[in-house]
């Protein structure tokens, strides 16, 4: 007897179970189905004889496998998709599936990329001939008839399309299979979804023989020393704040007690000059300095490409500065990591070279670094040249496209979309002095978001936009034990994840902050608004017809959810500042304290050291609202961010050190504001000397911009002033007023010490500047964006220039203008 005749026999032999006859399931179908019908055949008559072919195959398989015969189809080379009527027939079936988690593995092959792209171009063209109606944000409904199709890329019937902004081509998202989406225990204990529930494919793994160590980092430790040749005695000084200990984070300026590392990217019309500057300091002087044109030493034609240099490091003696170029001719990017020694005059060592626009970037405690990029491609109609579609990376002397295994794939395609983004992670070893080596690549397809490394995880937070719940997050964790990037597992949360700041992982579990947004679907008909008298009436009659989503705001909440390292959910709590976003999180061990804003600034402390059972400890209302908090010592929290009003109008900048001995009772030991002055009345027939003054800082949504060393007793704000009055010069002749507003730009670094409970000013250092009308950058070259510390000194940096100051008295000891 051949296969066919076999498979035949266990066709016919093989028995249904009651509730997959076809028509027990059009029954339930119907029963479970939308009241909104789709044109044409009802879709629970269209499915029925496809949902009783599988619950036949799914038998018959079955059978084959327990009598031990051999499956010729691997489990990953099985791509199923159902529509969300079928999803919930399934689950409440004998007939159970397990839905891989996303990035959980690589492409096949170029084409399978290709495939899955082109699918989702042709989806976003049939959505956008549908639309008749546009809003600011339109959500249309697939109303003509889809068959589910089992190719690699993945599609679904039924669902509906985002055609409103994003922020990537991964971001949107269209007919996506249902979305697993974690809940809450109800009993408080660790739970982990049976394996076999559809609903739960979050918490899919792929382990390694090994499974890497997870470290037990405390975030109280702050890293303020030299990462550098530690056997040389340079002079104490200041290091960029990293937010796990031993994962070094880059910066625009870097020393190592003996010199200033700045990189530079000056304002004018071109913006094409960008450069390293290298500064001897010492005792508070400036003893020389060496200037590196960036764009010479890339080779960057300032006709084709601007090139930005975005971050910087001093390791293993080797500088590495991290740019970025945008080809005005192809709109193409790419990120560029150069490689320089550390001689009195930096030699380039080489260039590497990676796809997409820089992201961010860590140096692992092993001695690998971490550079992420963001590639966007578009569609082009059967296009053979790969490039067009895939990322590259590699030195200058090998530059080629990365494999296609290395390509991570979504579990549900990329969605509806013009344009593809990829987020490309390439790990390169810097163990050797001199010679930096490419060690490993990885690119997550349609993946955009936050990301946040620990000492042995990168989690990439990716946003995803569902027909029926909008507002979620995948999470995947990626091992970067000895620079290999492996991943491990993902899951699907509620809510938007902020920044890095926003996750933590501690003591073997994966703690995150995410803001959700719940909303109700609504469906409107096209032909509600522009169809014949006879057309509206029959589509009345039938329910059918095409039309779009829109949605309503219902709650908007802060959740804080803890994981597992499978990446399980293991605890929760939800409603903290309700309809409210969140501003800033801060994890210290067994502690978050989360900061929302709406017209207050609550603080949460959340107690996580039950990781099954989070509890809110506290709320503490203050005006205005901290865009970033750390640690200062035992029991203290600086936050830095804006001041407001009791209405919520932002009135200026606010320095705040809360006292957190006691999470139970949480309060604000001292506040330090900077508050905007207006007397213009908005009375436009008398602006006689009326005068503004405005307070700004980079500080506000760049955390490096601070210096805050505790070991100094030292807080460094960046403070940008903008004072502009009104001069009227036709008053004696005009019978209105035809003045105009005269500007002037003052920026400050401000210091403070923090003595007996209360901030004290230590001293300023200022820079001022005469706006001119045909200034479009208001004095930006000239805004102290950077302040160091090294000995007994205080440097504040500027594009324009550097200044030196006696790190107790504040007194000028020194200037450098380039």
């Amino acid at each position: 007897m051949n296969n066919d005749e076999k498979l035949k026999e266990m066709i016919t032999k093989e028995p249904i179970p009651d509730s997959l006859k076809p028509e027990n399931i059009k029954k339930m179908l119907d029963e479970q189905a939308p009241k909104k019908k789709r044109s044409g055949i009802k879709l629970a008559g269209r499915i029925t004889a496809a949902a009783a072919a599988c619950a036949v195959i799914g038998g018959t398989a079955a059978y084959t496998l327990n009598n031990g015969s051999t499956n010729k189809f691997k489990d990953e080379d099985v791509v199923v998709t159902e529509p969300s009527t079928v999803h919930d027939i399934l689950t409440n079936s004998d007939l159970i599936t397990k839905k891989q988690a996303s990035y959980m593995s690589g492409a096949s092959d170029y084409e399978q990329v290709y495939t899955m792209f082109k699918k989702a171009y042709n989806k976003a063209k049939k959505n956008d001939s549908r639309i008749k109606y546009k809003d600011d944000i339109v959500y249309e409904a697939i109303a003509d008839e889809e068959t589910v199709s089992g190719d690699d890329s993945l599609a679904t019937n039924g669902n509906a399309s985002y055609t409103g902004d994003a922020k990537g081509g991964g971001d949107m998202h269209i007919a996506d299979p249902e979305t697993p989406v974690l809940s809450t225990p109800d009993n408080g204990e660790p739970t982990t979804a049976p394996a076999s529930e559809l609903t739960e494919p979050s918490t899919a793994s792929t382990e390694p023989d090994i499974e890497p160590s997870t470290a037990t980092e405390d975030p109280d430790i702050e890293d303020t020393t030299a990462n550098v040749e530690p056997e040389e005695t340079d002079p104490e000084h200041s290091d960029t704040y990293n937010q796990e200990q031993d994962i070094l984070e880059a910066d625009i300026v870097k020393t190592d007690g003996k010199h200033i590392y700045y990189i530079a990217n000056p304002t004018d019309f071109s913006f094409s000059n960008t450069y390293l500057h290298v500064v001897n300091a010492e005792n508070g002087k400036f003893t020389g300095n060496v200037t590196i044109d960036l764009n010479k030493d890339l080779n960057i034609n300032k006709n084709d490409m601007r090139l930005s240099a975005n971050d910087m490091y001093i390791y293993n003696d080797m500088i590495v500065v991290i740019c970025s170029g945008n080809n005005y001719r192809s709109s193409d990017c790419a990120s560029f990591a150069a490689f320089y020694t550390t001689d009195d005059e930096p030699k380039l060592i080489d260039v590497y070279k990676q796809s997409g626009y820089y992201k961010d970037v860590r140096i692992s405690p092993d001695g690998y670094m971490l550079l992420i990029s963001e590639h966007t491609c578009f569609f082009e109609e059967n296009s053979d040249d790969v490039t067009k579609y895939i990322p590259s990376c590699g030195f200058s002397e090998k530059y080629e496209t990365i494999a296609p295994e290395d390509i991570l794939l979504p579990d549900c395609g990329f969605g509806s979309t013009y344009y593809l983004t990829y987020s490309v992670i390439g790990s390169i070893d810097l163990n050797k002095s001199g010679e930096p080596t490419p060690h490993d690549i990885k690119t997550l397809a349609g993946c955009t978001g936050a990301l946040y490394c620990s000492s042995e995880n990168l989690y990439a937070a990716n946003e995803r936009y569902d027909e029926d719940d909008l507002n979620t997050t995948d999470i995947t964790r990626i091992s970067i034990a000895d620079g290999n990037i492996v991943p491990m597992a993902g899951t699907t949360i509620k809510g938007y994840v902020k920044d890095q700041f926003s996750m933590s992982e501690y003591n073997g579990y994966f703690r995150v902050a995410a803001t959700y947004n719940e909303e109700e679907k609504v469906f409107n008909k096209y032909s509600d608004y522009d169809s014949s008298f006879i057309e509206g009436l029959w589509d009345t009659i039938t329910g059918d017809g095409e039309g779009y989503y829109t949605y309503q705001h219902i709650k908007t909440d802060t959740r804080v959810y803890v994981l597992d390292m499978d990446m399980n959910l293991v605890g929760e709590v939800g409603d903290l500042g309700v309809n409210e976003q969140l501003k800033s999180a801060s994890f210290s061990g067994d502690m978050a304290y989360i900061v929302t804003f709406r017209q207050t600034d609550p603080l949460y402390a959340v107690d996580l050291s039950n990781p099954a059972d989070p509890v809110v400890l506290d709320e503490f209302k203050i005006n205005g609202f901290s865009t970033y908090m750390q640690s200062w010592g035992d029991g203290l929290l600086l936050g830095f961010g804006q001041d407001a009003d009791e209405n919520g109008r932002i009135t200026g900048l606010r320095l705040t050190m809360f006292d957190n001995s006691d999470p139970n009772n949480l309060k604000a030991a001292d506040v330090f504001t900077w508050n905007n002055i207006d007397d213009f009345d908005y009375n436009y027939e008398d602006l006689d000397n009326a005068n503004r003054k405005w307070y700004s800082s980079s500080a506000v949504w760049e955390r490096k911009s601070l210096l805050i060393a505790p070991e100094k007793n030292l807080i460094g704000i960046p403070v940008s002033i903008t004072e502009s009055h009104y001069v009227n010069q036709n008053r004696l002749t005009q019978e209105y007023d035809y003045g105009s507003w005269s500007y002037d730009y003052t920026s400050q670094y401000v210091f403070f010490s923090f003595e007996d409970g209360k901030f004290v000013e230590k001293g300023t250092i200022s820079d001022h500047y005469d706006i001119e009308e045909d200034d479009y950058y208001y004095g930006e070259d000239h805004e102290f964006n950077r302040a160091l510390y090294i000995g007994d000194y205080v440097y504040a940096l500027s594009t324009h220039k550097f200044v030196a100051a006696d790190i107790n008295t504040l007194e000028v000891t020194d200037e450098l203008i380039f």
